[in-house]
């Protein structure tokens, strides 16, 4: 427990952070940015550490997952890349997958009923959606 106070530590749980939300780039090098910014690179509104309302928050493409800023939340939360599912980690709309059941799902509303089918298989997933796509023209 004690590693995870030390600067190493404390660097590798943001790295271990990061690649799980889908940050993609040269860590080391965003470290260093990350570190030395405090302020927001869009509103310019001074940063705190662990703070909700102006913490540090790493902005990145969620399609490609490239590295973009360092902003505060306000402005993460309202970048235009953002507004798709939080737990949509696939790049398609109405899949997900869940961390918890260790499954990816397909979750669609057809004719007011809806449906939510769920396997342990991306590529599964991607087949019965697009079947469906094909099939029923939803």
């Amino acid at each position: 427990m004690k590693y995870y106070k030390t600067e190493k530590g404390k660097k590798n749980i943001l790295f271990t952070k990061w690649k799980n939300r889908g940050l993609i780039g040269n860590y080391e090098e965003i470290y260093k940015r990350y570190l030395d910014i405090n302020q927001c690179e869009l509103c310019n509104i001074e940063l705190c550490q662990g703070q909700k309302s102006n913490g540090k928050c790493m902005d990145h493409n969620h399609e490609t997952g490239e590295f973009r800023n360092v902003v505060c939340r306000k402005c993460n939360v309202s970048k235009s890349d953002r507004m798709k599912s939080k737990s949509n980690t696939s790049g398609y709309k109405n899949l997900g997958y869940h961390k918890t059941r260790k499954q990816w799902y397909y979750n669609k509303i057809i004719k007011g009923k809806r449906i939510c089918i769920w396997r342990k298989n991306k590529i599964e997933i991607l087949c019965i959606k697009f079947c469906g796509i094909l099939l029923y023209k939803y």
